[in-house]
């Protein structure tokens, strides 16, 4: 119980970081949780300006914490869902429902695995759930893999930028050199008459 909580409190936390209203989203989860009745379907109704979760590594901690609570992976889905974006949240849906009804793992992911994110999170969770392993420390190892490439990419790009930036500043510096350090020498050096 005590995991759920936890779980309850970094969804509250990614909410608030994010702006979005994970407190509503939670508090409609854990009561559907708590009645025993499915999610899908029952949601709040979407608006435009609805944002959520689309970071892959923080998804892939959020389910591993939910996971780690002790949930099956459909109800852990399900929960990642509900504080993702909206096109995350259709595609996770989807998937539910297709594990609700008793679809294969595979079928069950057909028609969303073209989503990025989605694609991803079935790639993270695939080896857990069809060989049974446990899925919550494979899910932070991929998350964790996740953010350090991320880190590795942004850090090749900033070295880029200094190299292809050293021709504009060059043309932008040279005239200014030319203007302050050249020409007072040159009027300096030329008699006055």
């Amino acid at each position: 119980m005590a995991a759920v909580g936890l779980f309850a409190l970094l969804t509250l936390a990614a909410g608030c970081l994010l702006g979005t209203d994970a407190p509503r989203r939670w508090h409609e989860l854990s009561t559907t949780v708590q009645t025993g009745h499915g999610i899908s379907g029952t949601g709040p109704v979407e608006t435009a300006d609805d944002v959520g979760i689309a970071e892959v590594p923080l998804l892939l901690e959020l389910l591993g914490a939910a996971l780690d609570a002790g949930l099956a992976i459909p109800w852990a889905l399900e929960l990642v869902a509900g504080v993702s974006t909206v096109q995350i949240r259709a595609g996770l849906s989807h998937v539910v429902a297709g594990l609700q009804i008793g679809a294969s793992w595979e079928h069950s992911w057909e028609g969303v695995r073209h989503i990025d994110e989605v694609g991803q999170l079935h790639a993270a969770l695939s080896f857990a759930a069809l060989t049974g392993a446990p899925a919550a420390p494979l899910l932070y190892a991929e998350a964790g893999q996740r953010r350090r490439q991320a880190q590795r990419e942004s850090e090749k790009r900033a070295a880029a930028l200094g190299v292809k930036l050293v021709v504009p500043l060059g043309l932008c510096s040279l005239p200014a050199f030319i203007c302050l350090g050249v020409v007072p020498v040159v009027v300096a050096m030329v008699p006055t008459f």
